[in-house]
């Protein structure tokens, strides 16, 4: 194995763990100030605790497959980490679509009371508007939280597969 690819793939690592690192501290400051709570406590059909759980696990997927690059053996190589990179793909357009379903869900939410109105008085329209506001804040918080996640995925999968292809050029050209 020559001193070069160690170097690249360790390099690759320490950037993701970089990466990690600003990542978990921009989680740190949105609980620091309440905005994460905000967030996860405003949507009531708890989609977007569903997002945060995937961005979880694929981001220790991520890191694992970040250190486990320089021990794959060419022979296998490329088949298995294109295999790695579907699968990483696939979640990060899973969580968007996910947060494009609790927008559906938040707009049924939203327009719910609508049809339970029996007659349109200030007590009950002010009701119906609470209400609505609820399932607008379902819509908008999973489609936020569906973003945000499948940004931050395909960020981490891209820097993933760039550390791939490194690795693959590297040893064909070592070869």
């Amino acid at each position: 194995m020559s001193q070069s690819r160690v170097v690249g793939n360790s390099r690759a690592l320490q950037q993701g763990l970089i990466v990690l690192g600003l990542i978990l501290f921009g989680g740190y400051l949105l609980f620091d100030r309440g905005l994460m709570g905000v967030l996860l406590e405003g949507d009531k059909s708890r989609l977007s605790w569903f997002i945060l759980t995937i961005w979880v696990v694929m981001s220790g997927r991520w890191l694992h497959l970040l250190r486990r690059i320089e021990d794959t053996k060419r022979a296998v190589a490329e088949d298995e980490m294109a295999r790695w990179l579907n699968h990483g793909w696939f979640a990060a357009d899973s969580v968007l679509k996910i947060g494009l379903l609790g927008t559906i869900i938040g707009f049924i939410l939203m327009l719910a009371p609508i049809g339970e109105l029996t007659s349109f008085d200030a007590a009950s329209l002010q009701g119906a508007l609470t209400a609505m506001s609820g399932g607008m804040a379902v819509a908008l918080y999973t489609t936020l939280a569906g973003l945000i996640a499948n940004i931050i995925l395909r960020f981490q999968f891209q820097m993933l597969a760039d550390a791939m292809q490194k690795r693959l050029i590297g040893e064909a050209g070592d070869a």
